[in-house]
């Protein structure tokens, strides 16, 4: 099981995944990690996604959501 979650676009500031947090290398090395290396990616993905959410939102000036236009 991987951590992925089907929004496979990466940051290219940062180079991690907006969905999963990882980077390129760790994703394609995904499968050959020892259980202890991904345990210790798991607990840091979650503050890596955070991270790239509260940037794009500072970037775009703290909008929350997408705009939607009015019928």
């Amino acid at each position: 099981m991987t951590p992925c979650v089907g929004v496979c676009k990466m940051d290219p500031e940062s180079g991690w995944c907006f969905g999963c947090g990882r980077t390129e290398y760790e994703i394609d090395q995904w499968q050959a990690f020892d259980d202890a290396t991904k345990t210790s990616l798991e607990e840091r993905l979650p503050e890596r996604v955070k991270s790239l959410i509260e940037r794009r939102r500072s970037e775009r000036g703290g909008r929350r959501t997408r705009s939607r236009s009015s019928p």
